[in-house]
């Protein structure tokens, strides 16, 4: 596994690379590429470090449309087109990828996500007023194994600005209407993966996604963060969307 950088339109963009398969993952509020070491080392792909997250650069992001400019373009420079896995804020990304910018996008992984992603105003609030508590909070509300959470606590202290930037974007992306009206249907194959536990993103935010041309699979024993709390089970089903696709792991 190596890091490497692109510039993106003047930014510097860190990508974790394991292989030269063709997939993207994009991680969640406040996080970076290093959460996606579980499956980089069981599936390979590159992880991407979003602009103000990891190591890339900063940039002023506006809106998911934002995040989802840089990840094309760092997708068209590596491979022109690719499986796009993102989680949470990572998936709003993801589907913005697919609308904005569809010859990059070859397929969607929606990870703990949905087509509305609504914050509670006591997060939001409470990250201005009282980051300790509510980073607490937002790492009891992403986590079903207890054991991840003092770890996950202590981080989203230490990024509280960032998550509340992300997290204020989250709220404000709603993609439920254009669904509903049929403005928007899948015309690449996608899956929904879910933590059966999730409480920030539930399984029925991605059983939304079957109506419109999307599989789903729920992941037992794992919340919000499905890819770390069960990485084996998730993986798996990761594994076996590629080979549907035709996808060789080699």
């Amino acid at each position: 596994m190596e890091r490497i950088f692109f510039s993106v339109g003047g930014v510097d963009i860190s990508v974790l690379k394991a292989s030269e398969v063709p997939v993207f993952y994009i991680h969640g509020s406040a996080g970076d590429a290093e959460i996606w070491k579980n499956q980089l080392g069981e599936i390979g792909g590159y992880a991407i470090d979003l602009p103000n997250h990891g190591f890339s650069g900063k940039a002023k992001i506006r809106s998911i449309d934002d995040y989802a400019y840089f990840v094309s373009k760092l997708v068209s420079r590596i491979s022109g087109s690719g499986i796009i896995v993102g989680h949470s804020l990572g998936g709003a990304v993801a589907q913005k990828v697919y609308l904005n910018h569809r010859k990059t996008a070859e397929a969607l992984v929606l990870v703990g996500t949905g087509a509305r992603l609504r914050v509670l105003p006591k997060a939001l609030e409470g990250l201005k007023e009282n980051p300790t508590e509510t980073a607490k909070f937002m790492a009891d509300m992403a986590f079903h194994r207890k054991e991840f959470i003092e770890h996950f606590g202590k981080l989203f202290k230490e990024r509280a600005g960032i998550l509340l930037e992300d997290l204020t974007l989250c709220n404000e992306f709603d993609l439920l209407n254009d669904f509903r009206s049929g403005k928007i249907k899948f015309d690449v194959p996608v899956i929904a993966i879910v933590g059966e536990h999730d409480l920030l993103t539930p399984p029925k935010y991605s059983e939304f996604f079957k109506a419109f041309g999307a599989e789903m699979r729920v992941v037992e024993s794992a919340g919000h963060m499905v890819m770390i709390e069960n990485p084996k089970t998730f993986n798996m089903c990761l594994k076996e969307f590629l080979h549907s696709l035709g996808k060789s792991l080699e």
